[in-house]
């Protein structure tokens, strides 16, 4: 089983669709959110993500928060491996429904608050012509195999095939805990998660064919008629090595094939026939006019072994090359769960004009187990994909195999965000996030090499100006500084550098209801990476890129008494 195929594989769904925060994490988590950026200090209902320790500035009574986002996401590779019938690769993933829902009651100085959101995850991503990393082990077909086949005549100049990709993946997370204000300007908060994860893969390779000089057919097919053909030459060399022998033991060896005839030993059309044996197993015609029968019969021999040792490798490489291009299915879940512990301190200066937020979620450790409909579990191609017995029976192997475990943690990441009332209109919010990557269980892969070479950090700044006491608007900035390395990052998971733009506004309807409307713009650093195909030895490169957009909508609900200063 190969355990980094499957990592990436398993990653790529969670990293796909973390439209906003870490490697695997979500942090675009309401509308408030998406129309600045930043929240890590919010005291509204939104905190009971990003600052539940700030639940202690929200008026005693019930409140909450719903919301929507709808995402897109477009992902654009290309890559450089010569032999591929298109270098560019297109996926579209889609998020239409992406809610957040919060909860809040507070009584005096403790509140207790509830979320459910995506916190990983919670889209569907389509590659209509699959992806590079399927795609190249079958490109590679044409060079294997004119390489491997030229000695006994065969070539392979095109390959076509069907492919198609898609996958899905939702984190959710139910958010439970307890805010406690200490005194004026400290406010304490203890909870928890619990995450309940699922990917799902479907897709298909199918209709694999070369191109030869016999026509378009299934490579196994093709490389099955060469190993034929060697098994049929070499059966006529070992008969032109039986038919010499008369000629030694008759103490002819020593004359060429032409003194043979000419004394005698052999008619015309049999010198023909030996001679033309040689020269269709390759031998030049001056080696083949100067050549004795006792070295034309060890030649013969030679060429015998050679070629019944080519077809039986030959038909083995046929029944492999049957199993792995057959057509072929994924059908593949993917379960887990796991539990966040969450802490967090709120600290009010300037007589509550500046209020700093921090929050600190545990790692959370995760595993998920493979569930694999029917055998659908998507061989691995030409490096891992099986085997074939004495018997000549091929035996898959299989990326997901049913009741497998992968790793799938989520990091640890702490937050640190300040809010300051610059004026009585404007609101100025900043924030810094460091993902703690490096601890993960997916931080090595099984070769020993780090995946990532850091932290992955996210800063912010947001601002937020009142028109009038019941509009306001905001806009927001979001850069990030990815910690993935050259080995985690491929076709299937790969992590960018980005810089989101955000805006947006909120109109108070009346003292309990709230609208909130905004969007987001994201757009990503394209990155080259240097690659190696393992099967045919070609050194070529991968360009990732992306972009995502959002729009959202949501609506605040405080059925509380309105708190006095």
């Amino acid at each position: 089983m190969n355990k980094k195929i499957l990592l990436l594989v398993s990653l790529f769904l969670a990293s796909t669709f973390a439209f906003s925060g870490g490697l695997v994490t979500n942090t675009n988590q309401s509308t408030a959110w998406t129309r600045m950026l930043v929240r890590d200090a919010s005291t509204g209902i939104d905190a009971v993500f990003y600052n539940p320790a700030g639940l202690s500035k929200l008026s005693d009574g019930f409140h909450f928060s719903i919301s929507n986002q709808s995402l897109f996401q477009t992902q654009d590779i290309n890559s450089t491996f010569p032999y591929l019938n298109g270098n560019d690769y297109v996926g579209t993933v889609k998020a239409p429904i992406f809610p957040s829902v919060y909860g809040v009651f507070k009584k005096g100085k403790m509140a207790v608050s509830f979320g459910f959101n995506p916190v990983g995850g919670g889209g569907g991503a389509t590659f209509d012509n699959g992806l590079p990393s399927m795609e190249i082990p079958f490109a590679g077909l044409v060079p294997r195999l004119s390489t491997s086949l030229a000695p006994l005549g065969g070539s392979v100049s095109a390959y076509s095939m069907n492919m198609f990709f898609e996958g899905t993946s939702v984190y959710f997370g139910l958010q439970a805990g307890v805010t406690y204000e200490v005194n004026d300007w400290l406010s304490l908060y203890l909870g928890g998660r619990y995450i309940m994860a699922k990917n799902t893969y479907n897709g298909y390779i199918q209709d694999v064919k070369i191109t030869t000089p016999s026509g378009v057919m299934a490579p196994g097919t093709y490389v099955n008629g060469v190993a034929g053909q060697a098994a049929a030459g070499a059966t006529a060399a070992a008969g032109a090595v039986t038919s010499i022998q008369p000629l030694i033991d008759a103490n002819a060896g020593a004359y060429t094939f032409d003194q043979l005839y000419g004394a005698g030993y052999i008619t015309a059309a049999q010198r023909d026939q030996l001679k033309g044996g040689l020269l269709a197993l390759g031998v030049p015609s001056a080696t083949v006019d100067a050549m004795s029968a006792l070295v034309a019969q060890g030649t013969y021999s030679t060429f015998a072994t050679q070629l019944a040792a080519a077809a039986t490798q030959l038909y083995g490489t046929a029944i492999y090359l049957n199993g792995v291009t057959a057509d072929q299915e994924a059908d593949v879940v993917q379960k887990g769960n796991g539990f966040t512990p969450i802490i967090g301190a709120n600290i009010s200066l300037m007589n509550e004009k500046l209020n700093i937020g921090i929050k600190y979620e545990f790692l959370t450790k995760m595993d998920l187990v493979d569930e694999v409909n029917d055998l659908n579990g998507v061989e691995l191609g030409f490096v891992d994909g099986g085997s074939v017995s004495s018997t000549g029976v091929f035996t898959p192997t299989y990326m997901f195999n049913d009741g497998e475990i992968t790793n799938a943690d989520i990091p640890a990441f702490l937050s640190i965000g300040a809010a300051y009332k610059a004026t009585d209109k404007l609101n100025v919010s900043v924030g810094v996030h460091t993902y703690f990557d490096q601890a993960a269980g997916w931080a090595t892969n099984e070769d020993g090499n780090a995946t990532v070479d850091g932290n992955f950090l996210e800063y912010g700044l947001g601002l937020e100006y009142a028109l009038t006491d019941n509009f306001l608007l905001s806009v927001g900035y979001l850069g990030t500084q990815t910690s993935a390395t050259e080995f985690y990052n491929d076709d299937l998971s790969y992590s960018l550098n980005t810089n989101t733009l955000g805006g947006g506004g909120a109109f108070k309807l009346n003292d309990r209801y709230t609208v909130q409307f905004g969007g987001f713009y994201t757009m990503y650093q394209d990155a080259t990476f240097d690659k190696l195909d393992a099967a045919t030895g070609i050194a070529y490169t991968e360009t990732y890129a992306k972009n995502t957009w959002a729009v959202s909508l949501g609506l605040d609900i405080s059925l509380g008494k309105k708190k006095t200063e």
